[in-house]
C-alpha cells in the first residue's frame, strides 16, 4: 500500500498558484487543446500571496524607457489585455475590471519633471502615444488633487486590472479547460540536482512529471538555492472606500504616481481608484526577509503624503493595510528557463513589481517553449546565476 494519499502522474507540473503559475496553466491548457495532463500544486491556496494583493496597474508608458530590458515583453503583455479580458470572461465568468483610462505620473519638483520629460523624448522613438501636461491642464484632469505641480506624464494606452480577479479567472478557466489543482500541500526545499527531476513529493502526495515549473515568488530562492536567486520584497499598500456620494466617483479610473514622500526613506507614492470603490495607496519596499507585518510608521508616511496632496482622502473610510512579499532577484529581472544542470526543471519567477503586467507574456512564453520548442529570451535566464551560485 502507498504512502501517499494518493499519486498523480502528469506531463506538465506547475508549483506555484500565483498569476504567474495559474497563467502558465492557461496558456498550456488553451494551447494544448487537451492533449496534456497539466497540475497545478500549492501550498497554500490560489492567489493567496501577492498575487492577491498587487496594485493591478499596466504601467509602461508611465515606468519603463524603451532602453530597459523588459520594456519589450511588458508592452506586447499590457497590450494582451484587450483580448485576455473578454476571453477569460467567457471561459471563467470571472471578470478582471480591465481599465483602459491611461496612467498619469506627476512631478513636483524639478527633479522628477527632469526624469519624466527624459522618459518622454526616449520614447518617441516608439509610438507609445504619450504626452507630458502642463500643470493647468492636470488640474482640469484631477481637480481634487490640491497641490501645485510641475506638469505630468500621460501614458494613454497603460490601464489596471484586479489582481485577485485576473488569479482567479486564470485559475477557473484552467481548470474548465482540464487543469488540476492541488491546494494545501506543503512541501521543502528541492534540491534537484544534476540531469532528471523525477517527482515531488508533499505532506499528502506524490508527483511525477515529464516537465516541472517553479513559478513560486518569493519563495523560490528557499526552495531552489542560488541557482534561482529570488527572494522576498515586503509591500505595503492601504485601502481607502470611495464614499457613495463623492462626485469623482464614476469619472476617476487613471492611476496617478504623486512622486516620493519627503523623508528619510523615501516611498515611492501612487493611487489607484477600483472599480469596486476603493482607492489602494502604495506602496512600500523592504528588505524584511519573510515578515509580513505592518510597518505602522509607513503607513503614517504614506497616508499623511497621500492625503496633502489629495485632501479628501483623510475623510474617506479607511479599510485597512494590505501587506505581501514580492519576488525580487539582484537585478530585478525575472528569471524564465531551464534551471542550470537539469534536464526538466524551469524556473519561472522574479517578476517582483510586475508580475500582474507580465503574467500574460510568461504564460504565451512557457506555452510555446513546451509546445513548439520555442526558446525563452535568453537574458532572463537562470544561466545568468550559474557562476554565482557555483562560486
Amino acid at each position: 500500500m502507498s504512502e501517499y494519499s494518493y499519486e498523480k502522474k502528469l506531463d506538465i507540473l506547475i508549483i506555484g498558484a500565483g498569476v504567474i503559475g495559474c497563467s502558465i496553466a492557461y496558456f498550456l491548457a488553451k494551447e494544448s487543446q487537451g492533449k496534456l495532463k497539466i497540475g497545478v500544486l500549492e501550498r497554500n491556496t490560489i492567489g493567496e500571496e501577492s498575487s492577491s494583493g498587487a496594485a493591478g496597474m499596466l504601467a509602461v508608458g508611465a515606468e519603463f524607457n524603451p532602453s530597459h530590458p523588459l520594456f519589450t515583453l511588458a508592452l506586447e503583455s499590457r497590450d494582451m489585455f484587450e483580448a485576455l479580458a473578454p476571453e477569460l470572461k467567457q471561459i471563467s465568468g470571472v471578470d478582471i475590471q480591465y481599465v483602459k483610462h491611461g496612467i498619469c505620473s506627476i512631478a513636483y519638483d524639478q527633479k522628477e519633471e527632469d526624469a519624466l520629460r527624459s522618459r518622454l523624448e526616449e520614447q518617441k522613438l516608439c509610438s507609445l502615444g504619450c504626452e507630458y501636461i502642463a500643470p493647468e491642464n492636470l488640474q482640469q484632469r484631477f481637480p481634487f488633487l490640491n497641490r501645485r505641480s510641475l506638469g505630468g506624464l500621460w501614458s494613454p494606452n497603460d490601464g489596471h486590472v484586479s489582481s485577485s480577479r485576473l488569479t482567479l479567472a486564470f485559475s477557473q478557466a484552467a481548470q474548465k479547460l482540464g487543469v488540476q489543482f492541488f491546494e494545501m500541500e506543503s512541501f521543502d526545499a528541492f534540491k534537484p540536482g544534476k540531469g532528471v527531476l523525477n517527482c515531488v513529493e508533499t505532506n499528502l502526495s506524490k508527483f511525477s512529471a515529464h516537465q516541472y515549473i517553479f513559478a513560486t515568488g518569493s519563495w523560490t530562492g528557499k526552495l531552489l538555492g542560488g541557482q534561482a536567486p529570488v527572494e522576498p520584497v515586503k509591500g505595503q499598500i492601504l485601502l481607502f472606500e470611495i464614499p457613495k456620494n463623492w462626485p469623482y466617483l464614476n469619472s476617476w479610473r487613471a492611476p496617478i504616481y504623486l512622486g516620493t514622500t519627503p523623508t528619510p526613506s523615501p516611498i515611492g507614492c501612487y493611487m489607484v481608484p477600483k472599480l469596486d470603490g476603493h482607492i489602494w495607496v502604495g506602496a512600500t519596499m523592504e528588505h524584511r526577509g519573510f515578515d509580513k507585518s505592518e510597518n505602522k510608521s509607513a503607513t503614517e508616511t504614506l497616508s499623511r503624503y497621500a492625503a496633502e496632496i489629495f485632501p479628501e482622502l483623510a475623510t474617506f473610510p479607511f479599510k485597512g493595510t494590505w501587506v505581501g512579499l514580492r519576488p525580487g532577484t539582484p537585478d530585478q529581472l525575472p528569471i524564465l528557463g531551464l534551471l542550470p544542470e537539469t534536464e526538466n526543471v524551469y524556473v519561472a519567477s522574479g517578476h517582483f513589481r510586475n508580475g500582474i503586467l507580465l503574467a500574460p507574456i510568461t504564460g504565451k512564453l512557457f506555452a510555446e517553449l513546451i509546445l513548439k520548442e520555442e526558446p525563452l529570451p535568453p537574458q532572463f535566464s537562470p544561466e545568468r546565476w550559474k557562476t554565482t551560485a557555483i562560486g
